[in-house]
């Protein structure tokens, strides 16, 4: 079955975001194991995403420090997107990294029912990892 763009139509919730490694390093978890998040897809070609630590805690101080340690602790980005022969390329309009806008993630599709997995190279060229992010529809 090739997935078509009316197939990630609606809201998916994280279920995992991993790096993993070419070379068989294991896997690493930017913003840990349980980190919680959705991305959304609209018919109309609009994407967004946001994910974040599940820890985090409320900035208890308004400073350069604790700004950071937000920021760090989370990562966003949204535009438009399009699926092309069971792979969806979404181009980045407004991201929390100012260098991701303009840049079109290219990411793989495995739909397997209610779980939507997203696989694709790093943002850093070159880099010998990949992006597998697992999403699951409902809940």
């Amino acid at each position: 079955m090739v997935v078509t763009a009316q197939d990630l139509v609606g809201a998916w919730r994280l279920e995992s975001w991993s790096l993993v490694y070419e070379d068989g390093r294991a896997d690493e978890y930017p913003l840990g194991r349980k980190a919680t998040g959705f991305i959304l897809y609209t018919a109309d070609g609009h994407m967004s995403a946001t994910l974040a630590r599940a820890d985090r805690l409320p900035m208890s101080r308004d400073d350069a420090e604790a700004k950071a340690e937000a920021y760090d602790g989370c990562f966003a980005y949204a535009g438009r997107y399009e699926v092309r022969k069971g792979v969806a390329y979404h181009s980045i309009e407004v991201a929390t990294n100012p260098a991701l806008v303009g840049v079109t993630s290219t990411r793989h599709i495995l739909l397997d029912g209610m779980r939507l997995t997203l696989s694709g190279p790093d943002f850093s060229p070159g880099a010998p990892r990949f992006h597998r992010i697992i999403w699951r529809k409902g809940k």
